[in-house]
């Protein structure tokens, strides 16, 4: 089955929202529900945009490698 990306993007917004309360809420300390639930309205969109800044940096890198595979290939052959 798949997923429009419209949904499939809000489902992980969603996933990691609830996650981060949970983690919040009954880490070793027991936060409340309130200061989870707003610390979490914080972190979310942080770590979406840590994540997305990771996937583009690693992307960048390999094309690098590929470029740079190319060119050790085309010297190799000449």
């Amino acid at each position: 089955m798949t997923l429009p990306k419209p949904l499939k993007n809000a489902l992980i917004v969603v996933l990691a929202y609830a996650c981060a309360v949970l983690i919040l809420r009954y880490r070793r300390d027991n936060m409340d529900w309130g200061p989870a639930l707003l610390i979490g309205l914080i972190v979310t969109p942080l770590t979406l945009l840590m994540s997305a800044g990771r996937d583009r940096l690693m992307g960048k890198a390999r094309r690098a490698g590929e470029r740079a595979r190319e060119r050790r290939r085309g010297h190799a052959a000449e």
